[in-house]
This record gives C-alpha cells, structure tokens and sequence, in this order.
C-alpha cells in the first residue's frame, strides 16, 4: 500500500515535544499568525512606497509572472533551509512557500485597502498586479518571521545539501529579502548615473571588503560548515559578489529599469550601486539563514 503524498492530521492532535505538547491547530494558527506579523514588517515600507504603486501600473503581465515565479522558488528555498515546521517528516517546502505567497496576497490587499491604493476607481488588472508585486516582500517577511523568528530551529533536510550550494542560496534570498525596499525607488539610477568610473571602482571594492568584514572578521555568529570549493574566506567573498551583482541587475529587471537594450555605460554603475546594497543583504543572509 502506497503512503500518500499529503495527509490530512485530525486537528486537536497533540504535537510538540513531550514537555510542551499542544494541539495542531494552535500550533498552525500561531505559524500563520507570525507569518502575516512578519510579512507587515518587512515589507510595510514597499507597501507606502509610491515607487511600487508606479511600477505595478507597468509592469507587463508576463514580466510579472515571471517574478511570481521566482518568489514562489525564493520562499521555497526558506522553507527547504529552515523550515515552516520543526520535523523532516513535514517538510512539505512547496505548500510551505506557497502559503507563505498566500499570507503575502492577503497582508498586501489588506494594507492597500486600508491606505485606499486599492479601490472602486482602480481597474482591477491594475489592483490585481499591484496586490501580486507587493507579494514579493510581504511573502518574503512571512517565511523569515515563520522559518528565523519561530524558535524552530534549522531543518535536518540542511544536512542534504552541499555547503557551497547553501551559501549561494543563503546569499541570493538574503540579497533578495533585505533589498527588495531599494530597489523600486529612482535613487539608485540617480547615484549611478552621477558616479564617474573612479566610484563605481571604489564602490566594488568597498562592497567585497565589507562582505568579508561582516561574514568573517565581525564574529556576529559562529560560523559552520566550511567544506567545498567556497571555503576560502576570499573565494566564498567574491563569489557571492558575483551572485550579489546577479541579484542587483534581476531586481533592477524587475522594476523595469534595464533590460537587454539598455547600453553598458548605463547599466554597469546602476548594477553596481544596487550591488552595494545586495552584497551587504547577501552577507547577512549567509549569517542568518
């Protein structure tokens, strides 16, 4: 007899260890709750923020499907590396993340109801890509709220995975989670358009030097598992610089600001400047996640 993909448990089982057993449905309930808490407080800046009213209005339809689709694999990879419950045998990550987006959908409709974003006068195509793009971090801040704040602890499903692929992901959801509120705003292309090719120089090297100071020198955690090609500490610093900087232009993609078409001499020193604030993100997503 085959076992079932999902099933269903009765809601008043007893759960938890043996000092602190409760019942399913608190348990549950409690998840949900600090999920929507978590999701307005990461993301309740982007959801006051003209800039991604603006963006949601032109954003073409595929464009953001494409980006509910990369959300989706973003609170996945929370859900894989810390998990939304405590045991390996429910470490269903892809319902997990997709309600996670959910969470998100409702935290983001509600607040924008609230400030009047969303209204009678609106056409609903436009409310519907407003709600779906400020998903995007309010899905984000219910994963780290259930998955870091939770008190759950790492998930032994981290043991599958090799210590290089867990600090590509740590940093890529750290730069994604952490600078997701700068970049919908015009700052970025103001600075980069500003910098002569002396800033945008000691712009990179500030990054990569502050990305080891946090990770390696400032002692904020112990560090773990140290093997595999990225265990150097200048390596594993300048490979994540490289993600980082892969995060900054798909962030900047996503709001519409470069794409194939815009000339080098534009896009390297706005990618540079948005770096800044990835590779940062992306060093306290290695330390944290």
């Amino acid at each position: 007899m085959s076992t079932p993909v999902f099933a269903v448990s009765p809601p008043d089982l007893m759960v938890g260890d043996e000092e602190d057993q409760q019942k399913l449905w608190v348990v549950e309930a409690r998840d949900l709750a600090r999920g929507f808490c978590g999701a307005l407080f990461l993301a309740l800046p982007l959801l006051y923020t003209l800039e991604m009213w603006e963006r949601a209005r032109l954003i073409p339809t595929w464009d953001l499907a494409l980006i509910m689709i990369l959300a989706y694999f973003g609170n996945v990879g929370f859900a894989l590396f810390n998990g939304f419950k405590n045991k390996l045998g429910r470490k269903a990550a892809w319902f997990d993340a997709l309600t996670a987006m959910g969470i998100g959908v409702v935290a983001s409709a509600l607040t924008l109801t609230l400030i009047n974003r969303l209204n009678a006068g609106i056409p609903a195509e436009t409310m519907v890509k407003l709600v779906l793009l400020e998903t995007v971090p309010t899905s984000f801040g219910a994963s780290l709220a259930i998955n870091q704040l939770g008190g759950n602890g790492r998930r032994k499903i981290e043991q599958l995975y090799s210590a290089d692929f867990k600090k590509i992901v740590a940093t890529s959801l750290g730069a994604l989670m952490f600078s997701f509120n700068i970049a919908p705003t015009v700052e970025t292309q103001i600075i980069g358009n500003s910098l002569t090719w002396w800033h945008t120089l000691a712009i990179v090297a500030f990054s990569v030097a502050v990305s080891a100071l946090m990770v390696f020198f400032a002692g904020f955690v112990q560090r773990g598992d140290d093997s595999g090609v990225l265990r150097t500490e200048w390596v594993e610093t300048f490979f994540s610089y490289l993600v980082s900087l892969l995060v900054s232009a798909l962030l900047l993609w996503m709001f519409g600001f470069i794409d194939f078409d815009t000339p080098l001499q534009v896009a390297v020193p706005w990618v540079v400047t948005m770096g800044y604030a990835t590779t940062l993100a992306g060093a306290a997503g290695r330390l944290i996640i």
